[in-house]
């Protein structure tokens, strides 16, 4: 008798224990539900029925009211980076290019993502649109000889890249609440079909600068060539016209000279001028007939 009463009274007591669980699990569901937590560097906003509150949550543990009445979407502002795929476009002179972009964003404002894309690869893949038109256009805008030219300066690639990213900000910040914080060209190629042709045909552009480099260097070396000649010929027509008058002065002095030398004994000058006259006419083999009263023979004479 008395273990029936025991058994009686276990089964009691287990079914009681059974039923005080059954009914703290649908409390403790709803406490879970409750409550939320957000990771650094999230924001959570909290929907109700679907439609988003105004109020954002930070980092930490937070509560909202069960669901389905509440439910909480977690944002990351983090800065995020969106890789484009390479798109072949065509410039402004008709000539196919292509462009590989890359994007960082952030999540300027969680209420308006959350009411227009939610989430992040819907996000991106708007992006990519925006991206792909307005690269895009602003590329058709620009020669090819603004993303690849020899000098350096005439390259517009990032003046490129920041117009465009002005222009996707301007979008995206005003209709999903999407900061482009920076939008840059990573890649600039031509396309594989026709890169050999367009090589081919900037080496011929180049070869032929160079030829016409050539030719001006060789016309200036020949205009320096014939400027020096025409220096060289002056200048020494210049040395020989003062030589010579140079040499009149002198000549003209030594009359002179010998002028005042006559004039003070001319016997003397005479005979001297006589010596100087047999030193070239005679030597070891000259035989002469003159007269005795020839005027040469005078100074042989003696007094």
């Amino acid at each position: 008798m008395s273990k029936s009463t025991d058994a009686s009274a276990s089964s009691s007591s287990s079914s009681g224990f059974s039923w005080r669980w059954l009914l703290l699990l649908p409390l403790a569901l709803v406490v879970w539900s409750s409550l939320y937590t957000v990771e650094e560097g999230q924001v959570a906003v909290v929907t109700r029925f679907g439609q988003p509150l105004d109020d954002l949550a930070g980092p930490g543990l937070h509560a909202k009211l069960p669901w389905p009445v509440d439910s909480a979407l977690r944002v990351d502002q983090r800065l995020l980076i969106f890789d484009n795929e390479p798109t072949e476009m065509l410039t402004g002179d008709k000539k196919n290019i292509v462009v590989d972009s890359f994007v960082c964003w952030r999540i300027a404002d969680p209420l308006r993502f959350v009411q227009t894309v939610k989430t992040r690869p819907e996000a991106e893949a708007r992006l990519l649109d925006l991206v792909t038109a307005e690269l895009g256009a602003a590329v058709g805008a620009e020669p090819m000889d603004s993303f690849i030219n020899t000098d350096a300066e005439k390259v517009r690639l990032a003046q490129v890249a920041q117009a465009t990213g002005r222009k996707v900000d301007e979008v995206t910040r005003a209709s999903f609440g999407i900061e482009v914080v920076d939008l840059a060209i990573n890649g600039f190629n031509l396309p594989a079909q026709n890169r050999v042709s367009v090589i081919e045909r900037m080496r011929a552009e180049r070869r032929r600068i160079a030829t016409a480099y050539r030719s001006e260097g060789e016309e200036e070396a020949l205009k320096i060539e014939a400027e020096a000649q025409a220096e060289r010929e002056r200048l020494l027509a210049q040395a020989r016209s003062s030589a010579e008058a140079a040499r009149g002065g002198g000549e003209a002095r030594a009359l002179e000279i010998l002028a005042d030398a006559y004039r003070q004994d001319p016997q003397l000058y005479r005979f001297l001028r006589s010596l100087e006259s047999y030193e070239t006419l005679f030597d070891e083999d000259t035989t002469i007939f003159l007269p005795a009263d020839a005027p040469l023979l005078e100074a042989l004479d003696g007094p």
